[in-house]
């Protein structure tokens, strides 16, 4: 294929970009300026292209376009509005990522956020809507690569969710500099982000564990700030939110959940005391708060059985039954919470939702009653499953210590392949650990999240 420039002028008025008089035999631009005139002759340009190759470029051209396509309605172009008000177009696109981040949390969250919008001082969406601060670029483009994403998922557009991934990306990277900085690493603003991003992994990660990366940054954000920056304000509302992907996180990592120390569980005791004396609490709150607060005693307890049953030697009575009393001690509180939430499933599952003058003050929402007590339930009895599991490890290792058995431990007893939750027929079963794209149903997250984090695991 040949180009042949248009301009009949001398190559030198050409690059200059000027009018050629086209004189002979140099033109007079050339001679006023004392250099010599090039000439008129042309110049050809050859390009070797084969069909092959025109249908390649295409393709190449046509992926890099399908990458950003679906960017364009949250982020805003040149206009005639940017050129005369230049923060006119920002401030309309985000107000438009606003929206769909609302769409995107009652899709994806719709009992979390409605069991705790009105007993929080200030609910994730009233913040998005009224309180975000724009200077934080990181918490920007994770709710632009969120609400993206929700709008690929929900339109089945594949080019809108690769473009949700280029905006994770660019999220990411200021990040990543927030927490560079002393001012805004432990932020409001910077968990926040760090929790969407965090999200976004669990929704749409590159690997099936990729989102425990994020996860263990998340956890040490929350400890850096420390339980008092969690005790009201927004705050509240951040740790709330996360917690029970938290003890996912330990669960399968078979660590201790930092949540589980004294001040963390303190803070969780006195929170509901004021919501109680606020007005803000019901009895299917309540207990629901109570049994997480035992909950997040159980990946330490199943971490201290772990390490107990696979020492080697002679081995602590003390410490057997001291761990043994542990378990029991949370178990069977457990029980007596599992046992009140049963009425409540039972009660509005009749449709007798009110029963007292304080149910109509409840803060949950009457249609998201029975998603909240069916869930915490299940994460009640699934922690419940758990101990007792743990309290049978302890008893089979103390029969063979008494019987000087020298027989190896099954390895799989402590392994965390990926997995849900299911109830045992027995107690022998194994610990599974949670795959964050195994159940591809919208609310996946939030059932993990209403069940404390016992979706996490089946035993």
């Amino acid at each position: 294929m040949v180009g042949v420039p248009r301009s009949t002028g001398c190559r030198t008025c050409i690059e200059r970009r000027v009018k050629c008089d086209q004189g002979r035999p140099e033109c007079r631009r050339c001679r006023d300026r004392n250099v010599k005139c090039p000439g008129y002759q042309r110049r050809l340009k050859f390009y070797h292209q084969t069909p092959a190759s025109i249908r390649s470029r295409k393709q190449k051209d046509s992926r890099d376009v399908a990458a950003s396509s679906a960017v364009h309605a949250l982020i805003p172009r040149a206009s005639m509005d940017g050129k005369l008000a230049p923060g006119l177009a920002t401030t309309a696109t985000d107000t438009q990522m606003k929206e769909v981040f609302h769409y995107f949390v009652m899709a994806s969250f719709p009992g979390l956020f409605s069991a705790w919008r009105n007993r929080v001082q200030l609910n994730w969406l009233d913040y998005v809507r009224h309180h975000v601060d724009t200077s934080s670029q990181a918490l920007v483009w994770s709710l632009r690569s969120l609400s993206v994403w929700h709008l690929g998922r929900a339109h089945n557009d594949q080019e809108k969710i690769l473009a949700s991934r280029h905006l994770y990306g660019r999220g990411l990277e200021h990040l990543i500099r927030s927490l560079r900085d002393p001012r805004t690493a432990t932020s409001n603003l910077t968990l926040m982000a760090a929790i969407h991003l965090g999200i976004y992994e669990m929704l749409d990660g590159l690997g099936e564990k990729s989102w425990l990366i994020h996860s263990r940054g998340i956890g040490k954000l929350f400890q850096l700030r420390g339980p008092e920056a969690h005790r009201d304000g927004f705050g509240r509302t951040l740790v709330v939110a996360y917690r029970s992907f938290l003890v996912a996180d330990a669960f399968v990592c078979q660590e201790p959940c930092f949540l589980a120390e004294h001040e963390w569980r303190a803070m969780f005791h006195e929170t509901l005391a004021s919501e109680r004396s606020s007005g803000k609490s019901c009895q299917l709150s309540e207990v629901v708060e109570l049994a997480f607060n035992e909950i997040v005693l159980c990946p330490g307890l199943f971490a201290q059985t772990r390490a107990f049953v696979w020492q080697t030697g002679g081995k602590s009575e003390i410490l057997r039954e001291s761990l043994v009393a542990q378990i029991t001690r949370s178990r069977d509180r457990l029980v007596y919470l599992e046992g009140r939430m049963g009425p409540l499933i039972v009660n509005h599952n009749k449709k007798k939702v009110i029963k007292r003058e304080e149910d109509v003050r409840s803060p949950i929402p009457p249609e998201f009653v029975s998603k909240v007590a069916k869930f915490g339930s299940y994460g009640t009895r699934s922690a419940i499953a758990v101990l007792n599991q743990l309290l049978v490890l302890i008893e089979a290792d103390k029969s063979r210590s008494s019987l000087h058995t020298k027989s190896q431990r099954p390895s799989s007893i402590w392994k965390l392949p990926a997995g849900s939750i299911a109830f045992p027929e027995s107690q022998e079963k194994q610990l599974i650990a949670y795959d964050a794209h195994e159940n591809d149903s919208p609310d996946r997250l939030d059932q993990l999240a209403l069940s404390m984090g016992m979706l996490a695991i089946r035993t």
